[in-house]
């Protein structure tokens, strides 16, 4: 009954406003500003019954898609903070289990040159040496192993969120930007 009554108030705001305009003509009898105001209320109800109901639900249901990928991008930015500090956690641990190394190489280091320093001046610099670079060595070989143990990970949840989620073109962009964080990775 709402509509109805608000059709009729259109209406009556379509027949004053013609009526301003009225230049006494008649079309079969009736004035033509009852004419034009008929015809334009009958056309702005068709027109809002034809055209703005789908608009309106396709406006719905795109606000309640963007809604969903809304919900699933805080899902997906929450889960990459949770492997972030997953892997900053290893790295920790990594760098913990480094330094436990060093310290022990070091103490090595210290019982080996007690004893070549009985040997002489010489052998002591060359067995020094010989540590500091297996410290390098072996920092450098937990390092990558890190990195490869990361990359593995990062790859296998990347390749279960792509499968999910990702269309051809953007397979395509992460795989070039992916490749090239690689190859960075390995000139370092």
């Amino acid at each position: 009954m709402k509509t109805v009554g608000a059709w009729i108030a259109v209406f009556v705001v379509l027949l004053c406003l013609a009526f301003l305009v009225d230049h006494g003509e008649t079309k079969l009898g009736v004035p033509v500003f009852l004419w034009l105001a008929l015809n334009l209320t009958l056309f702005l109800y068709l027109l809002a019954r034809f055209v703005g109901r789908p608009v309106s639900a396709f406006l719905d249901a795109r606000q309640e898609s963007i809604g969903t990928q809304l919900e699933l991008a805080k899902t997906r930015l929450q889960e990459a903070e949770e492997l972030k500090q997953e892997v900053a956690k290893r790295l920790a641990s990594v760098e913990n289990e480094v330094s436990a190394m060093a310290v022990r190489a070091e103490e090595q280091g210290r019982a080996e040159a007690a004893r070549l320093a009985e040997e002489g001046a010489a052998e002591e610099e060359r067995f020094l040496r010989r540590v500091s670079e297996e410290i390098e060595r072996r920092g450098a070989e937990t390092r990558e192993q890190l990195a490869r143990e990361t990359t593995k990970l990062t790859t296998k949840i990347a390749r279960a969120l792509l499968e999910k989620e990702m269309t051809e073109a953007d397979r395509a962009r992460v795989l070039e930007r992916s490749v090239t964080a690689l190859q960075a990775m390995e000139e370092k």
